[in-house]
């Protein structure tokens, strides 16, 4: 999601743009999500770091799921 964020700056675009999705709703969540994390990975200067929304995994997990990214979105909103 990271890249897609990025190329959207660099090519002045919306992220949902730079994926080519044409459903108008489903543009605007994705455009909401990319929002919602470019906050969550920026400190109070400004500065970017994206490390700070990576899943950290324990040694005993396996793949995460969308079942996953929905409760990491919960625990940090």
């Amino acid at each position: 999601m990271a890249q897609i964020i990025i190329m959207s700056k660099r090519y002045n675009q919306r992220p949902s743009s730079v994926l080519n999705i044409d459903n108008d709703y489903l543009a605007y969540m994705f455009d909401e999500v990319a929002l919602y994390l470019e906050s969550e990975a920026m400190d109070d200067q400004g500065n970017i770091n994206w490390n700070k929304i990576r899943w950290k995994k324990d040694k005993t997990e396996k793949q995460q799921s969308n079942k996953d990214f929905v409760e990491f979105v919960k625990k940090h909103k």
